[in-house]
């Protein structure tokens, strides 16, 4: 589970800790579609004040995982398999965008290095806790250079707030959407096409690189949710 919150850090710290954290209980399953999220008990149980709750509660209603009513406070919306493809499918909107875009701004040294990491961690016959690790950033990188590369600020900001939200489902569903393997090889293609100037091909294998990614994510949360209810029963 992610950290708890530290005492005293910056209101935009506590604010990003605390959208973490309730993002995790809902992708976990703790908090179910109807739950409600009311202020003062928050504040009162993790020790700070209204305000970062108010802030982050905002945040999680303008990405759809919560629904703020008047007069009644914070309502958790349901949310499984399907909530998560219609996520997939806003990131692939502003991916596969980002990534025709990107050709015009990108660092044709900065891509070739991501990819020759990509490929000597691919040739890497140990896959272990390290090696993930490694992974893990290099996806980070990838995708970063990609979206800040495209030229929008905004795009970039959209595409890293649905970039985490998908992240954290992979925290809560024990890390089994990071098939690094899989993600390497479709990198690798991406980046081969924009080396090549290959801006349409290359926006068409992000799109087919999210496609399988929401595929695997859809099936991971199912299995998390389909294994909870039996727990339950």
């Amino acid at each position: 589970m992610p950290r708890g919150l530290t005492k005293k850090p910056p209101r935009s710290t506590w604010r990003g800790q605390l959208v973490s954290r309730i993002l995790f209980s809902i992708f976990k399953g703790e908090m179910r579609g109807g739950d409600r999220l009311i202020e003062e008990e928050m504040a009162m149980k993790l020790g700070v004040s209204r305000t970062p709750i108010r802030e982050a509660l905002g945040e999680l209603a303008s990405i759809g995982v919560i629904r703020i009513k008047p007069n009644h406070g914070a309502v958790v919306r349901p949310f499984g398999p399907k909530q998560l493809i219609e996520i997939y499918h806003i990131r692939r909107l502003l991916e596969v965008e980002a990534t025709r875009l990107a050709l015009k701004n990108i660092d044709p040294r900065e891509l070739q290095e991501i990819r020759n990491e990509t490929q000597r961690l691919a040739d890497t016959d140990t896959h272990g806790k390290k090696w993930s690790e490694q992974a893990l950033d290099l996806d980070e990188r990838f995708h970063e250079l990609l979206s800040k590369s495209a030229g929008s600020e905004r795009l970039a900001q959209e595409i890293a707030r649905y970039r985490a939200l998908v992240m954290t489902v992979g925290d809560a569903v024990g890390n089994r959407l990071q098939a690094h393997e899989h993600n390497m090889a479709e990198h690798t293609a991406i980046i081969d096409h924009l080396l090549a100037n290959q801006p349409d091909e290359a926006a068409a294998a992000m799109g087919r690189h999210i496609d399988r990614a929401a595929e695997t994510g859809a099936e991971a949360l199912g299995l998390v949710y389909s294994t909870g209810a039996k727990a339950e029963s």
